[in-house]
């Protein structure tokens, strides 16, 4: 102080546009590939950031921007996330883009036990691996924020994975290992889930801090992918509507084919009238069951052709673990041993044609955690997102009889209400 430095993480602290060696904005031809490539290269010692909503093809192309840089301009390419699993998923479409499992390398995982093609690296190999002439090196935020694995500023870039649930703190801690950063993820998912305790703001994700209280990234510090490759039309514009200012569009051309013959696509939701439920609901379950054994069999067509519906294609998402196990025991027992149930969180990633979400309590008295957990945007956004072409909210008519207390309690119900119409998921 009170010269503060120019590099990324002091970009991202100040919420500062990212800094180009040519002085120039960020490209934007609208080839997202191309146009992430281009501004990576023009960095000058900054960051980048990338929003990628659900179904937008954020690991897909950042795969693809990760192998140019690697095989074209020889870059040191390090990718850093909350998890082993996270930063493998990239690897494996980072080898699919045609990068050599030889020329990335992260340590081994003990949850695997056959590897993914890469290299796997011991403590003392990773200064040896770091001399190619362009590789990928990848780990959580211990590995990067260890001087003994990577020296100061030895990567070219080193790519956040999912920065919308990886916080400003460790952002921190392993911003020292690279020269440029790119985060990508969306902060309208879930947050990140954490057993440390950091003061605000640190507290939050990187990309959050980027965002800044908007729902999506402003132009002016990256890109939003605004395609949506998942999400038919219908369900999208409620998605978009929810969480995205209206910005996240179906790609039509994939996704507007879809069709489960007599079953309207969209968000709908099927009204289940209970008392009195808390974190189980056999009402829900019941009905949900009805709804899936009627569903069943019937013709679905997408870009593969033309099948019946299948077990494998319904997800029964609810926010409480009870509920999961109950609706679990009332699946089994019809003979719908396929279909999947869990809680959001299980969730996050996966998609099907058919999602239901069990809200469970029956009206704001009986809601464990508060009302505002229940209703929580990014949680409904995460949950209604993974359905490609139907998803159907199961709910008590009195969960919304209540007059919230404060304006935001207002605008989380209004967003809930304005989320589904009331209606049987059959047209």
């Amino acid at each position: 102080l009170p010269n503060l430095p120019a590099d990324g993480l002091t970009d991202i602290l100040l919420r500062r546009p990212p800094r180009t060696r040519s002085g120039g904005p960020l490209p934007r031809t609208g080839d997202a590939v191309a146009d992430i490539t281009a501004a990576l290269l023009d960095l000058d010692s900054s960051y980048l950031a990338v929003h990628g909503p659900p179904g937008t093809g954020k690991t897909h192309t950042s795969a693809q921007v990760i192998a140019t840089l690697v095989g074209r301009h020889g870059w040191t390419v390090g990718v850093v996330a909350q998890s082993h699993a996270v930063v493998e998923n990239l690897f494996t479409d980072v080898m699919r883009a045609g990068v050599d499992g030889t020329r990335i390398g992260k340590k081994a995982h003990a949850a695997h036990a056959v590897a993914g093609g890469w290299t796997e690296l011991d403590r003392d190999d990773y200064a040896e691996f770091l001399c190619q002439d362009g590789c990928v090196v990848g780990g959580t935020a211990w590995d990067f924020a260890n001087d003994n694995k990577f020296t100061l500023g030895c990567l070219d870039l080193l790519v956040i994975e999912e920065a919308g649930q990886f916080s400003l703190a460790n952002t921190v801690a392993v911003s020292r290992a690279a020269r440029n950063l790119l985060l990508l993820g969306d902060p309208q998912q879930l947050p990140q889930v954490s057993q440390g305790t950091h003061p605000e703001p640190v507290d939050g994700s990187a990309l959050g801090w980027l965002v800044d209280g908007h729902h999506t990234l402003p132009p002016e510090r990256g890109y939003f992918l605004d395609r949506s490759y998942r999400m038919h039309p219908d369900v999208c514009r409620a998605v978009s509507r929810l969480s995205y200012d209206g910005r996240l569009l179906s790609n039509e051309r994939v996704t507007a084919a879809r069709r489960l013959d007599g079953v309207a696509p969209g968000v709908r939701t099927l009204e289940v009238d209970h008392l009195g439920n808390a974190t189980e609901s056999p009402e829900e379950a019941d009905a949900i069951v009805t709804a899936i054994t009627g569903l069943l069999a019937t013709s679905w067509t997408d870009e593969g052709g033309t099948r019946p519906l299948a077990q494998r294609d319904v997800l029964i998402v609810t926010p409480y673990n009870a509920q999961v196990v109950l609706v679990r025991r009332r699946l089994d027992a019809a003979g719908l041993t396929e279909v999947r149930a869990g809680t959001v969180d299980k969730f996050q990633g996966q998609q099907a044609p058919v999602v239901f979400v069990s809200m469970t309590a029956s009206s704001i008295d009986d809601v464990p955690r508060g009302i505002a957990f229940l209703l929580n945007r990014n949680r409904l956004n995460v949950a209604v997102s993974r359905a490609k072409y139907l998803a159907v909210i199961v709910r008590s008519q009195h969960l919304t009889d209540y007059l919230p207390g404060t304006p935001d309690g207002l605008v989380q119900l209004g967003a809930f209400l304005s989320l589904a119409t009331c209606d049987t998921p059959t047209e």
